[in-house]
């Protein structure tokens, strides 16, 4: 189980909180079958299975076997028709029925006001509309007003790279990511003072996004002194001297849990921390501390 800083959550309590949603929240999802999502490397794989010519599916493994999944999902794009590419897109993250698990719920009622995520399925915007009476506002990256939801009151998921509802404007290749760097700039300059203002905590993610790389790179020396973001991490998943300088040049303190049982540990640990939010809460309307 993850220990929650006290810090932590006061600043989720206040509304002065990122939760960036990474592949693993959605892993927890299930079909009507008991499937779940597949990990990346399995999408990438499965692609690979559909190229007729060996040689190039042999390339697309051989990059997903040496961890460079960005150019295996460029690879990928680019050796399968448009019309099939997209298509396996489509069912991947919208055809299966997979259904939002307890870990969407929860994390729904941690109720962050700002909510981030990689992710293209809509597993957690949909269920959080569910259970906030539709209150929840779902912005795209290369949304004109992307900047208007940023002072508002309202509950705001962002979705970093895109939807699966417009497939053709995901980020999932290498050309993707300095495409929308080049044409939504200001996208990320609004996530620049993001990481100023709110605290961050990464859940299901990896640090192996370039684009939040060089965000929070960028922060920890600009800014040094600054309090760390988060990220919930599995115990011995980077050797503890890769940790150490990611938590130094990245200004992230890994808050780590045992993987075991599909990171049930993970799921347990947002469901603590639904209480411990709503006891801060309530100990900060009290003393109208907002």
């Amino acid at each position: 189980m993850i220990e929650w800083p006290t810090d932590l959550v006061r600043d989720i309590a206040a509304r002065r909180s990122v939760l960036f949603l990474g592949a693993g929240v959605s892993r927890n999802a299930e079909s009507a079958q008991g499937v779940h999502p597949r990990e990346w490397k399995d999408f990438l794989r499965h692609l690979a299975s559909l190229m007729i010519d060996a040689t190039q599916r042999a390339e697309v493994e051989q990059c997903v076997t040496d961890a460079d999944l960005l150019t295996a999902c460029e690879l990928c794009r680019k050796y399968l028709s448009p019309p099939v590419f997209k298509t396996e897109m489509l069912k991947e993250f919208s055809g299966n029925g997979y259904r939002p698990a307890k870990i969407h719920d929860d994390l729904s009622l941690v109720d962050s006001r700002l909510v981030m995520t990689t992710n293209f399925d809509k597993l957690y915007e949909n269920r959080a509309n569910q259970l906030q009476d539709n209150t929840v506002i779902v912005k795209n990256y290369y949304d004109k007003d992307v900047a208007d939801v940023f002072r508002r009151q309202d509950r705001v998921v962002l979705k970093v790279h895109g939807t699966i509802d417009v497939p053709d404007q995901t980020i999932f290749t290498r050309s993707q990511y300095a495409l929308a760097r080049r044409d939504y700039g200001h996208f990320y300059q609004l996530l620049r003072g993001l990481f100023v203002t709110h605290t961050f905590v990464f859940l299901g993610a990896s640090m192996r996004d370039p684009d939040m790389q060089l965000l929070l790179e960028d922060h920890a020396y600009r800014f040094e002194g600054a309090r760390p973001h988060y990220i919930a991490m599995p115990q011995n998943s980077v050797r503890a001297g890769t940790l150490r300088v990611m938590e130094e040049t990245m200004n992230l303190q890994a808050l780590q849990y045992d993987p075991a049982h599909n990171h049930q540990a993970l799921a347990s640990s947002v469901a603590a921390l639904v209480p411990l939010v709503e006891a801060a809460r309530e100990e900060i309307a009290g003393t109208a501390g907002w």
